[in-house]
């Protein structure tokens, strides 16, 4: 399989590459081309969420406690409109970063098994969609962009995390013995169909994710749309 710095570099190349497309067809501005190339770049280390000492692992999980601590003041200052304290500034990230560091990440490594249902389509596309609804749900959603913008940050996660499959696969052949790795076919499959119950249950978030999601018709009108492209300007 692919390391850690391979998995990030060619994400990186690629999700920034088709930010900068979409920033030069007049998609997207400059702020929206960097957070797609910062969340492409994630889902680039995503499926090696389920390997348990890894530096990918690492990584995602201090960005989603970054996340969570975001999120966490983002709802008490704007939706609860709580005024925070300097000391409620400094304990609650502290308690929301142990929450996911001591609590949820040792479930997370419990339950997971490397190169099982997170190295799948089903995981990624579970993801994609998560990100499409956070980012749907924390931006002003009557505005016509809103939803475009939603769609477009899930489409990089899962750009991302595809990336990641198919590196890990490239990296089972053996070319200059032609052969074929054990590893080969364990990274890049539908579903970890070995784990019956999470892939039952990604499938019926998948389905209600689906339901709730923003509409996505004016997305595929604005994106089939590339008059104003300029390669050069």
């Amino acid at each position: 399989m692919a390391n850690f710095n391979t998995h990030l570099n060619t994400a990186v190349i690629i999700t920034g590459l088709g930010s900068a497309t979409l920033l030069s067809a007049g998609h997207i501005d400059l702020n929206g081309a960097l957070w797609l190339w910062v969340l492409g770049s994630i889902g680039g280390l995503l499926p090696d969420i389920d390997s348990d000492n890894s530096t990918s692992l690492d990584t995602i999980f201090n960005l989603f406690a970054l996340s969570a601590v975001l999120l966490v003041l983002h709802y008490i200052t704007t939706e609860l409109i709580i005024t925070i304290s300097f000391v409620e500034l400094i304990v609650v990230p502290l308690l929301v970063y142990g929450f996911m560091k001591y609590i949820v990440r040792p479930i997370f490594e419990w339950i997971t098994v490397h190169r099982g249902s997170c190295h799948s389509l089903l995981f990624l596309l579970l993801c994609a969609l998560l990100t499409t609804q956070v980012t749907w749900k924390l931006n002003d959603q009557s505005t016509a962009h809103a939803a475009t913008f939603a769609w477009l940050a899930g489409g990089f996660v899962l750009l991302g995390g595809l990336i990641h499959l198919l590196l890990d696969e490239l990296y089972s052949v053996d070319l200059n013995n032609v052969t074929i790795k054990r590893s080969f076919g364990t990274a890049l499959k539908i579903a970890d169909f070995d784990n019956k119950l999470i892939t039952l249950a990604s499938v019926i978030a998948i389905a209600g994710l689906i339901y709730v999601a923003p509409p996505i018709e004016q997305t595929i009108t604005a994106l089939s749309d590339w008059s104003d492209f300029r390669l050069l300007s």
